[in-house]
């Protein structure tokens, strides 16, 4: 008895072990770098796919995935923000339309500093930068199965009461000297599961993390003597529900053989399936755009099913050819450059770069990004 109780024991040790072993780890090998670009593929036409459940030694087959359009995220010197003079100690900034976040990259850590728009502020054209007044926490390695974290970030915005026409000031019962709007997010995240994600180029050990974002918003209006008083139900009347409530959750797949996220799967209320995001390969890009003669080289449509057509930003240079390559650097397809139409039926589906190139040069001097649907 006592030899098969001790059997038993190390049986459930040795599996305990093999289970350990095999769990994915994230360590600051995922982490970003300045200059990095990291390309995703995405997919509004998830018929089939599932995200499965919470738990270990998961299987998640992603392999039926299409693209219906592309984004990429580019890691810049922080110098290169709108708003760096306020972020003095960032490492890089990321740009995504007119909004920039700013980072902190330690060892152990990645840090978000603040937020801003390119018209200055959490509003565009309005106040200053958003600093945050502690440094909020957004990546702790290394992470691990059931690891959690949690932050919160507020951002304030202060308007005279003069931006509100005076028929609407009136209407309230005392005349407020200014408004002040509060945004706050609560991010939270729990790695909920591990496994084997197959994409369609290639299957990936990974961690997942299910992540919530929930956001409020709240309106006080400074009055005299009685100072801030909160607002928000009236003013939501006044400003027609502009700021509303926000509650998003998404699955992300983290893999710690590769920079950023290798997918994630963003779900409605109910938890179906709204778009998925992927990576088309394992690499990681250099930001072409800094490294190419600035111009408007335009390709449409894109996305695209069978033909590109080619505008020109100079119609003065004596152009060479095309050179269509791929996300692992291979020429698929080269064509002189005798026309400004390109038949793509003969490419498979992906992401690709228009090359143009001069006569007498190697080098590319335009390069476009396009995807072939």
């Amino acid at each position: 008895m006592h030899k098969f109780f001790t059997k038993s024991i190390l049986s459930i040790c040795c599996m305990s072990f093999v289970i350990l072993q095999a769990q994915t780890v994230l360590t600051n090998k995922i982490q970003p770098s300045v200059g990095d670009s990291l390309y995703f593929a995405l997919d509004s036409t998830t018929v089939g796919i599932s995200y499965g459940t919470p738990g270990p030694n998961q299987e998640w087959d992603f392999r039926n995935l299409k693209i219906t359009a592309s984004r990429s995220e580019v890691y810049r010197p922080a110098s290169a923000g709108n708003q760096a003079a306020r972020f003095p100690s960032a490492d890089a900034v990321l740009i995504q339309g007119i909004n920039e976040q700013y980072f902190k990259f330690y060892a152990d850590r990645i840090e978000l500093l603040g937020t801003a728009t390119l018209g200055g502020g959490p509003l565009p054209g309005v106040g200053g930068a958003n600093v945050f007044p502690k440094p909020v926490v957004i990546q702790k390695f290394p992470e691990a199965y059931l690891d959690e974290l949690m932050y919160v970030t507020s951002n304030t915005v202060t308007l005279p009461s003069s931006i509100l026409p005076d028929s609407l000031l009136n209407s309230l019962p005392l005349r407020p000297d200014s408004f002040r709007i509060i945004f706050s997010q609560r991010f939270q995240k729990i790695a909920d599961a591990w496994g084997e994600l197959k994409l369609p180029a290639k299957n990936w050990n990974v961690l997942r993390e299910k992540r919530t974002t929930t956001g409020s918003t709240k309106i006080e209006a400074k009055v005299a003597i009685l100072g801030w008083v909160d607002v928000t139900a009236l003013a939501s009347g006044i400003f027609g529900g502009l700021f509303g409530n926000i509650n998003n959750t998404s699955y992300a797949f983290v893999s710690n053989e590769t920079k950023g996220v290798v997918a994630q799967v963003n779900v409605d209320t109910l938890g179906n399936i709204l778009t998925i995001s992927y990576k088309p390969d394992d690499k990681t890009y250099t930001d072409v755009s800094n490294l190419k003669i600035k111009g408007a080289l335009k390709v449409y449509p894109n996305p695209t099913s069978d033909y590109l057509t080619i505008e020109m930003p100079n119609k003065h240079y004596q152009y060479s050819h095309y050179e269509i390559v791929d996300l692992k650097g291979k020429m698929v397809k080269r064509i002189l450059a005798t026309t400004d139409f390109i038949n793509l039926t003969d490419i498979e589906s992906g992401i690709y770069f228009l090359r143009v190139y001069q006569k007498k040069t190697s080098n590319p001097i335009y390069e476009q990004s396009f995807v072939k649907k």
